[in-house]
């Protein structure tokens, strides 16, 4: 092996490793930006906990009367379902990992199925009409039987 020869080993060594640092660095930033994503996530679904009247989260028995209609409550509604579209959104174009949206989707579909969310969701739907994938997801919810409880632990 003479000098030039490992002049060219050396220079496809180290083109080897560049790219693979790039690579790394790639799917470095990748988790970094989901995992900012999550806590952006978080954050919002914290801050609308603490806005939100209990009357929202909490699951209303049938034949129970609803509250009376507050733009606090349709506020809080709508909120919701923006922070939830978003992260149809993400999920859709792959922004985030399907856990990710399935943790987000479990709880969804409780406030969906609420008496309270059914009677709201008809105020609320023409916000959705320009993302109609979103407004199906919620019709597809509003469609399916209650969800069965779980046992206690």
């Amino acid at each position: 092996m003479n000098f030039g020869h490992a002049i060219q080993y050396a220079t496809l060594l180290s083109l080897l490793m560049g790219g693979l640092g790039v690579v790394v660095g790639v799917l470095n930033h990748r988790v970094q930006v989901k995992t900012q994503i999550f806590l952006a996530m978080s954050a919002q679904y914290d801050e609308l906990l603490k806005n939100s009247s209990a009357a929202f989260w909490l699951s209303v028995p049938v034949g129970t009367e609803l509250p009376e209609r507050r733009d606090d409550l349709t506020i809080s509604m709508l909120r919701f379902c923006t922070l939830v579209s978003l992260t149809y959104l993400l999920f859709c174009e792959r922004r985030i990992p399907k856990r990710m949206w399935e943790l987000m989707l479990r709880s969804a579909e409780r406030r969906f199925r609420s008496p309270l969310f059914v009677r709201e969701w008809e105020h609320l739907r023409t916000e959705f009409e320009s993302f109609p994938e979103f407004v199906s997801l919620v019709t597809s919810v509003h469609r399916m039987s209650p969800p069965i409880p779980l046992a206690p632990r």
